[in-house]
């Protein structure tokens, strides 16, 4: 699958895990880059889906359809598949949104 990124910032510190690991305690960078591989191995979305790893659930409230992957409690990898409702489940790239403490309706982000 194809993986773009919110922005140049978020770019850096999801092509350098190094420095993700000074912004970011290192079992959470670890979760991180399990998830990230994952999502590269993956031939489509629904794949992804379809496997359950980090507990993949789709967050209310946004324009765009965006889901949230478990780092740690509270923490959340965000991603936004690059499709409609309608073709979600073939998407075959996504945007990393980054990394925030998700609670409903609160986000206090570590990587924007």
């Amino acid at each position: 699958m194809k993986i773009t990124y919110a922005s140049g910032k978020v770019e850096k510190y999801f092509l350098d895990y190094k420095k993700m690991q000074k912004a970011l305690p290192a079992d959470w960078v670890r979760t991180i880059k399990k998830h990230m591989d994952r999502l590269r191995a993956a031939d489509c979305f629904g794949d992804f889906l379809s496997l359950g790893l980090g507990k993949p659930e789709q967050l209310t409230g946004y324009a765009k359809i965006r889901y949230s992957l478990h780092v740690a409690p509270h923490i959340r990898l965000i991603i936004e598949p690059v499709a409609s409702q309608d073709t979600v489940m073939i998407c075959d790239e996504i945007e990393v949104k980054g990394v925030c403490d998700y609670h409903g309706d609160k986000e206090n982000w570590y990587i924007p």
